[in-house]
């Protein structure tokens, strides 16, 4: 095995450890193996794909300008498939009244053998003159969820604009899902 193959490996073996070790106590990993997993695979958690999907209803509420009155409704479905770690980065977004934007920012983390899924979001209510605009007013950040394998955990966020009195917001009724 050269040099730069066997660096990987360890490398590799060395950021199953911290994922292992950081959420759950188990037993050292060293470079000359990695732990095997529940099912008998070999793998450690890193070897266990899951698809972390993030999905629900959604209404938003534009009581400004032009858009007063305007409401929108819809799904959220955002999907990744992971071994590791997926993200931070936007998983979804919509727009209402042409002056609201709604962004999900989110990661899934693969953090154990077992296959459960550690969720990170962070949700962002803009509002402006236009659907692009970068005032952001209002935001819900460092919502962690962990859902074993196989199961669904709800979780709502509720977003709004402080400037007008809170006449337009947003409210996603979330479900994170850990399915195989």
């Amino acid at each position: 095995m050269g040099i730069g193959r066997y660096l990987g490996s360890l490398a590799r073996v060395s950021a199953v450890a911290a994922l292992v070790v950081g959420a759950v106590a188990a037993p050292a990993v060293s470079a000359a193996a990695a732990p095997a997993a529940a099912d008998g695979s070999g793998s450690a958690a890193a070897g266990v794909w899951r698809k972390a999907v993030i999905s629900g209803p959604f209404t938003i509420r534009d009581d400004e300008g032009w858009a007063a009155g305007t409401y929108c409704r819809g799904e959220v479905h955002a999907e990744n498939w992971t071994n590791g770690t997926v993200g931070p980065n936007e998983w979804w977004r919509t727009y209402c009244g042409g002056e609201i934007r709604v962004e999900l920012h989110a990661y899934a983390s693969v953090v154990d053998a077992a296959g459960t899924l550690e969720f990170g979001l962070d949700a962002f209510f803009f509002e402006g003159t236009n659907d692009r605009t970068t005032d952001l007013d209002d935001e819900v950040t460092g919502v962690r969820v962990r859902v074993p394998a196989g199961q669904s955990v709800p979780y709502t966020v509720y977003l709004k604009n402080g400037e007008n009195g809170g006449k337009d917001w947003a409210t996603l009724d979330l479900t994170f899902s850990n399915t195989a």
